[in-house]
């Protein structure tokens, strides 16, 4: 399998939301794997 990784100023980004326990996004992610899945809202 091919690794997936971000890129690291991806991973700086600042974030915000409810029930979050970090700044940025690398930091929510931690350093284990993850399936990330982006939901946008076009209303």
């Amino acid at each position: 399998m091919d690794d997936k990784s971000l890129p690291q100023e991806i991973l700086k980004a600042p974030i915000s939301g409810l029930n979050l326990r970090a700044d940025t996004l690398g930091e929510q992610l931690g350093s284990e794997i993850q399936l990330l899945v982006f939901l946008r809202h076009l209303g």
